[in-house]
């Protein structure tokens, strides 16, 4: 890593990110929906005039496109601020995203011009161009990055590093699983580790492990885990009472995310594992011998169990609260 900003804004994995099926689509997502919030920040206005200039106002109904966005991986998939109208904010992002897909920018470049004009106008591909000196607040630089990504795509490997340097903390960019897997790529020496083959295998062993460990599968944890009323297990430490989840009507979608959780923890647990083994002279595990070398304890097997049943649990109480906020949201337009 060049610095700490490689690892809070890391454009080399961007690019790569960029290069997966509708990768590309879901990075300007991100930027879009990061630049609304941040505008709409300063504007209360914005949600209104918003929703009028969409190709379509938005309806209750798109709830379902925020949940296929933020099921589609766990990278570029934002937190939320209570209160916000930051649940509207992502769903006309995935729409102007859409759009600008297709190839039609004029309503993403409107607004940039409009609440980012310094921005929309900035000569990205002179190679001495100080990106830090200008980009000073988040608005100013989400509206840039989203510019960039629709109308620079061949001088992206050029402008996004510069984007790194530009980039403070208090932009909060989010790509929480670049830094899992980086430690990953860095540790086995692999560039873009999660998409080996020997790598998948791996994760799939320890979950298929830990499963057998406690002699279940996904419809059994669905079952007998996470019926209405199960949620009582956090009452040790909710100290503001528990809320019950509601009855599971997809199985076969529940399960899918239990299985990606059930493989997010596993990995997760397996870094952990890797650490102590970080320094070069102690590098024990490798892909192609993991299977002889590596050695799963129970102590593993409960974290990767509780780690994946409890961020289900999470996800499944944030989506009522991300669905009343979005109503919220909708309802004051």
């Amino acid at each position: 890593m060049e610095s700490i900003n490689e690892q809070l804004f890391p454009s080399e994995f961007i690019l790569d990110y960029r290069k997966e099926e509708a990768g590309a689509t879901r990075v300007l997502t991100y930027a879009m929906f990061r630049f609304l919030s941040c505008a709409g920040a300063g504007d209360a206005a914005l949600p209104a005039l918003l929703n009028e200039r969409l190709s379509r106002p938005v309806a209750g109904t798109d709830f379902s496109l925020i949940e296929d966005y933020l099921a589609g991986d766990y990278y570029f998939s934002p937190s939320f601020t209570p209160d916000s109208f930051e649940p509207f904010y992502l769903c006309a992002a995935i729409m102007l995203a859409q759009d600008a897909s297709a190839g039609n920018t004029a309503l993403p470049d409107e607004l940039i011009v409009q609440y980012a004009p310094v921005s929309a106008s900035l000569p990205y591909a002179d190679g001495g161009l100080d990106l830090s000196a200008l980009l000073t607040d988040g608005t100013s630089f989400y509206a840039a990055l989203a510019f960039c990504l629709m109308h620079q795509e061949a001088a992206l490997p050029v402008i996004l590093p510069r984007f790194t340097q530009a980039y403070r903390p208090e932009f909060h960019f989010t790509c929480e699983d670049f830094i899992l897997f980086d430690f990953m790529d860095e540790y086995f020496e692999e560039k873009n580790c999660r998409r080996h083959p020997s790598f998948v295998r791996l994760i799939d062993t320890l979950v298929t492990a830990t499963l057998h460990y406690y002699d279940t599968d996904f419809g059994t944890i669905l079952e007998k885990e996470c019926t209405p009323g199960a949620s009582s297990r956090f009452a040790g430490i909710n100290r503001c009472g528990t809320i019950q989840l509601p009855a599971i009507t997809d199985t076969g979608k529940a399960c899918h995310m239990l299985a990606g959780l059930f493989r997010y923890a596993a990995a997760y647990e397996l870094r952990n594992n890797l650490f102590d083994f970080h320094l070069e002279d102690d590098r024990l595990i490798t892909l192609s011998n993991w299977e002889e070398k590596l050695r799963w304890h129970y102590v593993q097997y409960a974290n990767v169990y509780q780690l994946a049943l409890d961020s289900f649990h999470s996800a499944m109480l944030a989506r009522i609260l991300l669905k009343k906020q979005f109503a919220e949201n909708l309802s004051a337009l």
